[in-house]
């Protein structure tokens, strides 16, 4: 490095300083002091420090990168959160649409076929009359819900065995079948609502009013996407209820109310 005879600093000044050249750090040689050997221009080249746009672009890449890094998995599980709520949204009401159209194809098959004159008392109750029934009612739900995630659908028969669950009661005081889930399914802790009625002895009665309706009620295993170590939502249990009345409106002066 050949010296500038202009850049030379009196001896009072420190023996190196940082040159006005654009990007580039520069160590000067300035004349030694007397009595002492400066060091060469060779000695010094290893010293040479360049810093160019380059340098600076590369540095600022990476810090960009290192922020983003940080930053995407947080935006990753908020994105798929809100996914979750709006999955949790139409589950739920798939859940209620599923139900209570099982209950009014329950309410209209029993008028087509009801075990006796409707406006009369029903007779004793038969579980090979109201168990077709009850299977029906639940190929509905399982129809409706074949499109959830959890659901077990099995078209040859039109089945879910095991999700979503499915309770039906038929609300005329002789329905034999109330306290069996469909398809012999076993009913898990999650599903309180249905427990709790199997726990209370489930009954068809008509809670003192001449009028006859189907129930049905229906729970289903709902898993997030967020499910990772330490940021997991883990599953839900949802449930529905729904009713749907029995009419007797075809019997001929007999009012709708007034159904035996």
């Amino acid at each position: 490095m050949r010296q500038d005879p202009s850049e030379v600093l009196p001896e009072s000044t420190s023996e190196c300083f940082k040159s006005n050249v654009p990007g580039k750090v520069v160590l000067v040689l300035l004349p030694p002091r007397q009595g002492t050997a400066g060091p060469t221009e060779r000695e010094l080249r290893p010293f040479w420090i360049p810093v160019t746009n380059r340098t600076r672009s590369t540095a600022s890449r990476g810090q960009s990168l290192a922020e983003f890094a940080l930053v995407v998995p947080i935006l990753i599980i908020l994105f798929v959160s809100i996914a979750d709520f709006g999955r949790i949204f139409g589950t739920e009401i798939n859940i209620e649409a599923a139900s209570r159209d099982a209950a009014e194809v329950g309410s209209n098959q029993y008028l087509a076929k009801p075990p006796g004159p409707l406006d009369m008392p029903a007779p004793a109750g038969q579980a090979s009359y109201y168990g077709p029934i009850h299977d029906q009612i639940a190929k509905v739900v399982c129809a409706e819900m074949r499109d959830q995630f959890n659901t077990d659908y099995d078209s040859a028969t039109q089945t879910c065995p095991t999700m979503p669950l499915v309770l039906v009661c038929i609300h005329d005081s002789q329905d034999t079948n109330c306290g069996t889930p469909a398809f012999g399914a076993s009913v898990p802790p999650g599903c309180a609502d249905m427990t709790s009625a199997l726990a209370a002895g489930p009954t068809p009665d008509q809670q003192l009013t001449v009028r006859r309706w189907v129930e049905v009620k229906t729970c289903y295993r709902f898993t997030t996407l967020v499910n990772v170590p330490l940021v997991s939502f883990g599953e839900f249990w949802l449930e529905r209820t729904r009713q749907f009345t029995i009419p007797c409106y075809f019997v001929r002066g007999t009012p709708a109310e007034d159904c035996g």
